[in-house]
């Protein structure tokens, strides 16, 4: 497997017998994958608090219908 350099794209390279691009800079990489891990984080953030709003929600559903009923039998 032979490695030619890209004109104008540091530490990027093609590979003669597949025709593929390859980036050996390690950094990339690296920079990737620490995003990509903080926007799992922010996702699972997401769900955890639209999971405890929709509870919320439900709770305040009780709580009026409580409150309804309370009412009614009180006029």
């Amino acid at each position: 497997m032979t490695m030619l350099p890209i004109e104008g794209k540091d530490g990027y390279f093609r590979d003669t017998h597949s025709n593929a691009i390859i980036n050996k800079n390690g950094n990339d990489f690296n920079n990737y994958m620490l995003n990509h891990k903080k926007l799992n984080s922010d996702k699972e953030r997401i769900n955890s608090i639209e999971l405890e709003l929709n509870g919320i929600k439900g709770d305040l559903g009780d709580i009026k219908m409580m409150f309804q009923h309370f009412m009614d039998k009180h006029k």
